[in-house]
């Protein structure tokens, strides 16, 4: 009996400490619901295996928790008109993004090239073009001059023979005039001497 005694002092000592140990308003003080529960829940007594506790601890627990939630639901109410706003934001971004990426490329496309005779012509193309004409130019002069000299040697050789062939016909010419004349002296020498005879 003397056992039992002592071990019920010791029992009701034990849960005094255990009742005098415990802050039941502790979780009050935790920021997160996981760790406001489980400090909540050490704060509890047991007994038989059963954790006992008064009406107003579990309503005030409860109104925490309905609280926390409901300010968690207004965050996250908050959040999705905030990201709806960001997306709806980001959508016109992207379309004045683009529209100011079409203008660049035209602007872009109009600095490298330019209209001639209503034709859009980039300026390597023109380049090249002007080039190319040049360069047949060039070769169509060089043609023209070849020719053209060529052309000055056939003359000049054409007026020679002509000087050459004007020499020999007035030789010619003063060749076969003295014969007219020799032939109509003697013409005349002989009628003169058939009149005479």
């Amino acid at each position: 009996m003397k056992k039992l005694v002592i071990l019920s002092v010791l029992m009701i000592m034990m849960s005094f400490s255990a009742f005098a140990a415990k802050d039941i308003n502790a979780w009050k003080n935790e920021v997160k619901v996981e760790r406001q529960f489980s400090v909540f829940k050490k704060n509890l007594n047991l007994w038989n295996g059963y954790l006992s506790f008064k009406e107003f601890q579990i309503n005030d627990f409860y109104k925490a928790l309905s609280d926390t939630i409901n300010n968690l639901e207004t965050t996250i109410d908050t959040d999705r008109t905030t990201i709806s706003s960001l997306k709806s934001t980001i959508t016109s971004l992207n379309g004045e993004l683009s529209s100011t990426q079409s203008k660049l490329d035209e602007s872009l496309t109009r600095e490298e090239s330019f209209s001639t005779l209503g034709i859009q012509v980039s300026k390597t193309n023109f380049a090249t073009i002007m080039y190319s004409i040049a360069i047949v130019l060039l070769v169509l002069v060089g043609i023209f001059l070849f020719l053209y000299k060529q052309s000055q040697q056939i003359t000049r050789e054409a007026k020679s023979k002509l000087y050459d062939l004007e020499k020999e016909f007035d030789q010619h010419k003063k060749n076969n005039l003295e014969k007219c004349t020799k032939l109509n002296r003697e013409l005349h020498d002989c009628k003169m001497k058939k009149d005479l005879l």
